[in-house]
């Protein structure tokens, strides 16, 4: 199997979405008035359980006792429109989107209600919380290596939407990494979200500060970003699922953008600028594959360049059983691309300085051919030039899609192409194992510079429901090819059932996953048999793949 660079692959899969057939925009339907001026707006936040489940259940005090409930003003703070304002119901769906995108909530209610006068309305807002309190340890042996880990934090601090979380792990190598973090939802009460995380792993200590003034609403026509990074991280090389190779990387950089944006609410238009500037000092590779692996010089780049985005809405679905159990998913149909232009100047020690232009295009298009049936293809790419031969490039494809057969069943497929290429800086390869979705075979299993996974997987919720958790089903089957430069080599399959449970209460659009795989084919040096993966997440969602999970 071959493939060639960027360029190509990305006007190939850009062209093959003009082909699809495009879904008719849907509005969302409605039971009250569909427009008006805005008179009142009133907010009802609730605990995780109502009053009278608390009072049935013990569990149910329990958690409500565990937990901060969202205080109004956060969700007020949410709300872009003002009384005395013209206002629709799909300006009420879209703050009812805003909210569900929180993460803050187990479920989200807004609507227009009349007044009894003409061209005027109230709007009202209703949110149940989620449990907020996450608490997580595990422990994991791959190729030979044990491995403990610890998790703890709060998604919703005080009730005012703020996340801090705490980390630990440690192998039996001796690596260890330990890591805070501290996120913001609105910093001094205004619409801006800060995070920062500390952590100190056995090559030294990280930290990494991001300020943002995100786009709130649909009309909203400014954004911006700015941003620290100081870090030390350890690039591994893998061959057959242990770390072969090793570079230490200290990073610093800072960087930042602004975005501009007009047009009508769904045939939106972005434009602004980025920037960034980095550092990289690196120390020789260390381990028995040290000898193959290139390391560049301390290298010092500046970079800066032009960005534009077009989004083109076609309409919007609320949907569950396709990522989630029970939970509801927002979808948002439609066409989008992007780009960077700029240039970089970059200087290695020994090699010198130059001048180097760089373009990054990305383009995805979720559609909803037939009823039901909802499809997403992705296509992003990124070049850089140097006295105009390309030095280093990455892309990568996506394709999935989700087709919902009956109330409780749906068929899932994910396929997902990656691949780079770098002659300057560090090169990062592409793993593929039982971290990042090829279950059955052992975490890091297999390496190189392209990698291509298949997932598919046929979902049924069980309609078994027990103190909120609300249990599914799956089988499913894995694929996957990971080479070198331009071809992949051997493909390696899995098959397999597995248990996924949810609760809007507890886990809000989370699913907790417990996976049986048996590997289909042989890896030397490797034991056959059945193996067993779970986590928080699925394996694949719509318009995206999970890249990590514990597993043993």
């Amino acid at each position: 199997m071959r493939f060639h660079t960027f360029p190509f692959a990305f006007v190939l899969a850009t062209s093959a979405t003009l082909l699809v057939a495009q879904a008719d925009a849907q509005t969302e339907p409605t039971d009250g008035p569909t427009r008006g001026h805005l008179r009142e707006i009133r907010v009802r936040t609730g605990d995780v359980f109502d009053e009278a489940t608390a009072q049935k259940r013990v569990l149910a005090r329990l958690v409500n006792a565990v937990h901060w409930q969202t205080r109004e003003e956060v969700v007020r703070r949410e709300i872009w429109l003002q009384p005395g304002e013209p206002i629709t119901a799909a300006q009420a769906a879209e703050l009812e989107r805003n909210l569900r995108a929180t993460g803050l909530f187990a479920e989200v209610s807004v609507r227009l209600l009349a007044t009894g006068r003409t061209d005027e309305v109230d709007l009202e807002v209703t949110t149940r919380d989620r449990l907020s309190l996450f608490l997580g340890a595990g422990a994991s042996y791959v190729g030979g290596v044990t491995g403990l880990r610890a998790t703890v934090g709060e998604g919703n601090l005080l009730g005012y939407g703020d996340r801090l979380a705490a980390s630990f792990a440690q192998n039996s190598d001796g690596e260890f990494r330990g890591a805070a973090a501290y996120t913001d939802l609105h910093v001094l009460d205004s619409w801006h979200t800060s995070t920062l995380r500390l952590s100190r792993t056995d090559e030294g200590d990280s930290i990494d500060f991001d300020l943002r003034r995100p786009f709130k609403h649909l009309a909203d026509p400014f954004g911006y970003g700015f941003g620290l990074r100081h870090d030390n991280q350890e690039v591994d090389y893998y061959r057959n699922g242990d770390s072969l190779a090793s570079v230490s990387d200290h990073r610093r950089g800072i960087f930042g953008d602004s975005t501009w944006a007009n047009g009508p609410t769904d045939r939106r238009r972005f434009a602004g600028f980025v920037w960034n500037l980095e550092q990289h000092d690196y120390q020789p590779a260390t381990g028995p594959l040290a000898p193959e692996i290139r390391v560049p010089g301390n290298t010092q780049s500046a970079f800066a360049g032009l960005q534009a985005n077009w989004a083109h809405i076609d309409g919007y679905r609320k949907v569950s059983g396709i990522d989630t159990i029970d939970y509801v998913q927002d979808i948002t149909l439609g066409l989008f691309f992007g780009t960077t232009v700029g240039a970089r100047w970059r200087h290695e020690d020994g090699a010198g300085g130059d001048l180097q232009p760089e373009l990054a295009a990305n383009a995805s298009w979720a559609t909803e051919p037939i009823t039901n049936w909802f499809v997403d293809l992705s296509a992003r790419g990124t070049m850089r030039w140097d006295d105009g031969k390309p030095v280093g490039w990455g892309t990568n494809l996506g394709l999935w899609t989700f087709l919902r057969t009956s109330k409780r069943n749906t068929l899932g497929y994910s396929a997902t192409l990656d691949a780079k290429e770098e002659t300057q800086d560090l090169l990062i390869e592409l793993t593929l194992g039982e971290d990042n979705g090829l279950r059955g075979y052992p975490a890091r299993e297999f390496a190189g510079t392209s990698r291509l996974r298949m997932n598919f997987e046929d979902r049924y919720d069980t309609g078994i429901e027990f103190a909120t958790l609300r249990l599914g089903a799956v089988a499913f089957f894995d694929a996957g090819w990971v080479g070198d430069h331009d071809s992949l080599g051997h493909p390696y399959r899995s098959v397999g059932v597995g248990l996924r449970l949810g609760s809007k209460p507890l886990l809000g659009d989370g699913v907790f996953r417990l996976d049986f795989a048996n590997p289909l084919d042989d890896v030397p040096g490797e034991s056959d048999g059945w193996k067993v993966s779970a986590s928080v997440g699925q394996v694949f969602t719509f318009g995206g793949n999970t890249s990590s999970w514990s597993s043993q």
